[in-house]
């Protein structure tokens, strides 16, 4: 009885949302109205909604495997999209975040960020 508790255990916490990667709809969501201030020629500033997204991204972004799901998931979402991939990194010290990500293009592998 006491392995099946223990079994039932590890799985409850193997199986927790909270070590769940972050869901790519989610980072769309929060950071979609950040889209302006990635076009080329876009505003100097990014939105306040658009900062609001940034942190709550940030905060998600808790291991490097997190950072590794959001770095694709931005990549994925951008690709179709005309923008300036030298903004990408800009965007956390514009917001005051520590929010960190390079340049994100087609080329980028997001398993390099660290």
């Amino acid at each position: 009885m006491n392995g099946m508790l223990g079994s039932l255990i590890i799985l409850l916490l193997v199986a927790s949302p909270a070590m769940a990667k972050p869901s790519c709809p989610r980072v769309v969501g929060e950071v979609s109205s950040c889209l302006a201030f990635l076009r080329k020629n876009g505003p100097a500033k990014p939105s306040q909604r658009c900062c609001q997204g940034v942190k709550k991204v940030n905060g998600m972004a808790k291991t490097r495997n997190d950072r590794i799901a959001i770095c694709e998931c931005i990549k994925g979402t951008l690709v179709n999209i005309d923008y300036d991939p030298k903004r990408v990194p800009v965007l956390g010290k514009r917001c005051g975040s520590t929010f960190d990500l390079p340049p994100v293009d087609r080329k980028t592998n997001c398993n390099q960020i660290a």
